[in-house]
């Protein structure tokens, strides 16, 4: 459990290191263009970095899957490139072909069609790179060097920043956002290639039955994936303008932020409950899940608070015009903190080799999310958006835990860890309430408010939670080990 604990570290000092780099690029792009280059460069990637890319991504989670299985990596890793270079080139002269159209066609004015007929170039070349790096960081996974792949990340992440600020400051736009995204993604695939190490060989059918069969339950899952965090994009840019979903997405980008160490966790049990899935031990799974649910919800519970009492502060430090996406940004941290415990539910359900049973969690989520999206964004905008995306995280987790417990028992749920967290959340929240109005609202004040609550929030659950205590012991280096 040590190891574990170290190796989830390693992904949450990464996913931070993501976190502040995608922070430093949000927030570039909207100080130097504002929230219309924002909104258009976050559709581009919404199509070319995750939409489009469900069968790439799909078929790099099966790979992941046999090769945590230790037998024949090079030859399951061989199925991976070969499947999604296809793929890929197919996909990006799709796009090519639907941009063609739209700028020969007359069709009916809407944000996403002036996007897709603008940067179909950009937003193929985002589909090939995301192709590479997507199968890369599968086969690192599936090796059980999640700490590595989480690092890989990292750097893509800091390659992207570095290279979108030096376009912005040389007075370049969108395509250049969207070029520098599919540099840097390329480079860190090439580092991750020589990483791993495993090369790849010539696979045989069965190989490729093998992977096959996994992707045709994992596609959904990727999708699953995509609905949840680019669904509402999409939709939007159909609906309002791109200043809107500018904005919408710096609010994304701040709830994200608190989704770290739950997605850390999520990668660096799956392999482990994969190996165990071999062997049966259902016991020894439902005790690593429940260390996993403990924390799993360790910043999107504060972050929930947060937004609820500074949301609007939070969001003006990007610039005046954020501001008003205060409420959106506290029902998409309620979407993020839903999806910290559902995805562990269904990330386990494919651990233990049940992809029929998490396709069908995810395809129900997929069905109600996307009836909630276009339904209530037509109706109520983008209020209307991210309800849709709570309500459905919701449903999902509720669900998600109802089928594992059909498969490998009861779960046992760290309700008294979690009700801790959201005493120290709602002390932090009455230190910070009163502050808000009464400070300054420049971006130094605003950084202040927001350390004085996370230092009040920590204080509190060391002084309340001997696990969480124990667990910071356990990961110290002690006696140079």
């Amino acid at each position: 459990m040590v190891r574990l604990s170290k190796t989830t570290l390693v992904h949450v000092g990464a996913q931070g290191i993501i976190s502040l780099a995608g922070f430093a690029a949000t927030f570039s792009i909207a100080v130097l263009e504002g929230s219309d280059t924002l909104g258009q460069y976050a559709i581009c990637v919404s199509l070319g970095g995750f939409l489009l890319i469900v069968p790439i991504q799909a078929t790099a989670e099966a790979v992941k899957k046999r090769i945590s299985e230790g037998r024949d990596e090079r030859a399951f890793f061989g199925v991976g490139l070969l499947a999604n270079g296809v793929l890929a080139l197919a996909l990006a002269g799709g796009i090519l072909a639907v941009g063609a159209g739209l700028r020969t066609l007359d069709v009916p004015s809407a944000e996403i069609v002036t996007v897709v007929s603008t940067y179909d170039v950009e937003i193929a070349a985002l589909v090939l790179a995301s192709a590479g790096f997507r199968t890369v960081r599968g086969g690192l996974e599936g090796t059980k060097r999640v700490g590595t792949s989480g690092l890989l990340q990292a750097l893509d992440r800091v390659l992207r920043t570095s290279s979108q600020v030096a376009a912005l400051l040389a007075g370049y736009s969108v395509a250049a956002l969207v070029a520098g995204h599919a540099v840097a993604m390329v480079t860190a695939s090439l580092v991750g290639f020589w990483i791993l190490g495993v090369g790849a060989t010539r696979p045989t059918r069965e190989h490729v039955r093998s992977v096959y069969n996994y992707a045709k339950y994992a596609w959904l899952g990727a999708l699953r994936t995509r609905v949840f965090g680019w669904f509402d994009t999409f939709v939007l840019s159909f609906f309002v303008g791109a200043s809107l979903v500018g904005i919408y997405e710096a609010a994304w980008g701040i709830a994200a932020l608190l989704g770290v160490v739950s997605l850390a966790i999520r990668r660096t049990l799956f392999p482990e409950v994969s190996e165990l899935s071999a062997q049966e031990d259902f016991g020894r799974i439902r005790s690593i899940l429940e260390d996993g649910l403990a924390f799993s919800g360790i910043f999107a519970i504060p972050g929930f608070a947060g937004a609820a009492v500074v949301g609007q502060r939070a969001l003006r430090f990007y610039s005046p015009e954020f501001g008003r996406g205060a409420g959106i940004l506290v029902l998409l941290v309620c979407a993020y903190l839903a999806e910290s415990y559902g995805s562990q539910f269904v990330s386990v359900l494919n651990a233990v080799d049940r992809p029929s049973l998490a396709y069908r969690v995810n395809l129900t989520f997929v069905l109600v999310s996307a009836v909630l999206t276009v339904s209530l964004t037509w109706a109520f905008g983008w209020y209307g958006a991210a309800t849709a995306t709570a309500s459905a995280s919701v449903f999902r987790t509720a669900l998600g835990y109802r089928v594992l417990a059909g498969e490998i028992g009861a779960v046992p749920l760290p309700l008294g860890e979690v009700g801790r967290q959201v005493l120290a959340s709602g002390v932090m929240a009455v230190v910070v309430f009163p502050l808000d109005p009464a400070l300054p609202r420049s971006r130094g004040w605003t950084l202040a408010v927001i350390g004085v609550g996370a230092a009040v929030y920590v204080a509190v659950l060391l002084a309340i939670s001997a696990r969480v205590r124990g667990k910071c012991w356990t990961l110290l280096p002690v006696d140079g080990r």
